[in-house]
């Protein structure tokens, strides 16, 4: 199941200057990873594995984007990079806990 980004959040996010945007992502990173300490303890067999190897792939977008912003690289656009997060996130089952972590994020950089 593909779960949306939210339109508000999207705006927010898009309209933030590129340093406030790495700010954002590294916030969203760090609370990805407080998730993922507990996907060793609640998760078992082939559902933990599956949660860690989608967190490893959200975290690779996530640090790449950073480093692409912060190079002044190409990128994937910005209108679009939440939703693919949140695409990969559904694939691996694990929508939820970044829909937590961007909330979370979105409070902290506020």
């Amino acid at each position: 199941m593909i779960v949306s980004i939210d339109e508000d959040l999207n705006r927010w996010y898009v309209a933030l200057q590129d340093s406030d945007k790495i700010v954002f992502l590294a916030a969203v990173s760090h609370q990805l990873t407080v998730h993922g300490r507990s996907f060793g303890i609640d998760l078992s067999g082939e559902q933990q594995v599956k949660a860690l190897l989608g967190l490893n792939e959200i975290q690779h977008q996530i640090s790449s984007h950073i480093g692409r912003i912060a190079s002044k690289q190409a990128r994937h656009p910005e209108d679009l990079i939440l939703q693919i997060l949140t695409e990969k996130a559904s694939a691996f089952g694990i929508a939820a806990y970044l829909h937590r972590s961007l909330e979370r994020a979105q409070g902290k950089s506020r």
